[in-house]
């Protein structure tokens, strides 16, 4: 499973500033018509030299109109500004996520794995989930993520900046789990469980297979 971030924040804030102007151009461009279209007879003169102009009803009616159309304006805005964020923090979940699964998953299906691959037999209770509690950099296995808890997210070797994740959280839970992919038996393969959870409280699950062998 290879999950590639395809956002970043320049572009996103660019595309987003863009539409904002967008907006605002479009919305004085209808408001000036209208005011143009309602009080271009204001300054001229009938015939009868008795100056034109518009009756409090239709004044009134015209700032309603504007109200309502600066109201529709503000809640759009505000809207796009509090996405606005989303595909970045989505961008960062997405990332974090994979650097987490390609350390997991150069790791050995079990202790018992023989050097070099092979299958760990069913009497060796591959599902039994070895508790070692061996330090971070000496994790070996799949097992040993069991339980893994990270606030603010740690990986053994990564090349990615993780200061960027100060305010993420990861969790990883490992079961066994070969019959949800229909073989005969659950210790043939081993489930990782990723729960991400990005600074506004959301979480993102990512969910890969460790087979037996």
């Amino acid at each position: 499973m290879r999950v590639h971030a395809s956002l970043s924040k320049k572009s996103t804030d660019l595309l987003f500033f863009c539409w904002v102007k967008a907006v605002i151009l479009r919305a004085l461009s209808c408001i000036t018509i209208f005011i143009n279209n309602k009080f271009s007879n204001i300054f001229l003169f009938k015939n009868n030299n008795k100056q034109a102009g518009v009756t409090l009803i239709e004044l009134i009616i015209t700032i309603v109109v504007l109200g309502i159309a600066l109201s529709a304006l503000i809640s759009s805005l505000s809207i796009g500004i509090g996405r606005s964020a989303q595909p970045m923090l989505e961008s960062k979940a997405l990332e974090l996520s994979q650097a987490y699964l390609d350390e997991i998953l150069a790791m050995s299906f079990d202790d018992q794995t023989p050097t070099g691959g092979g299958e760990v037999l069913a009497a060796q209770s591959p599902c039994a989930l070895s508790e070692e509690g061996q330090s971070r950099e000496f994790y070996d296995d799949v097992d040993d993520y069991d339980g893994v808890s990270d606030t603010p997210p740690v990986l053994i070797d990564s090349t990615i900046d993780m200061s960027r994740y100060a305010n993420y959280q990861v969790d990883i839970s490992v079961a066994c789990a070969g019959t949800d992919l229909g073989l005969d038996s659950d210790d043939m393969a081993k489930r990782i469980t990723i729960t991400l959870t990005v600074p506004s409280g959301e979480t993102r699950i990512v969910a890969i297979y460790k087979g037996n062998f």
